[in-house]
């Protein structure tokens, strides 16, 4: 059956993305994955420094996944309701904090307060 523009955009509009869960694409869409993998390479520098801030964290997935590798303080950020709750949720009992940002600056943080910020995929650029 095929179906219409508009029918396409509701069906989209009605598809949650809580921690950018998109899922609902599965035999829609493809991808390619980059050879030099993100989430190994933080994991890589996450595993070097004391302090780490991961900026827009989305659901907090790609920095979970390197949790073995956390510093003695992590912390992210995320401004999307749905995805603060995900993010803390699959964080904190790994031991990073999830601090609820409107993703504009100052950061609440103090200046030097971090080695290390990272940021995957940022809503904007500031």
């Amino acid at each position: 059956m095929e179906r219409t523009f508009e029918e396409l955009v509701a069906e989209a509009a009605e598809a949650s993305v809580d921690g950018w869960d998109f899922s609902w694409l599965d035999g829609r869409a493809s991808e390619e994955r980059p050879s030099w993998g993100y989430q190994r390479l933080l994991g890589e520098r996450l595993a070097h420094v004391s302090a780490a801030l991961d900026v827009q964290t989305g659901g907090g997935e790609v920095l979970a996944g390197v949790a073995g590798s956390f510093p003695r303080t992590m912390v992210a950020t995320e401004s999307w309701p749905p995805n603060v709750a995900k993010a803390a949720a699959l964080l904190h009992p790994l031991g990073a904090a999830v601090v609820a940002d409107p993703d504009e600056p100052p950061l609440p943080f103090a200046d030097d307060s971090f080695d290390l910020v990272t940021s995957r995929h940022p809503v904007t650029v500031w």
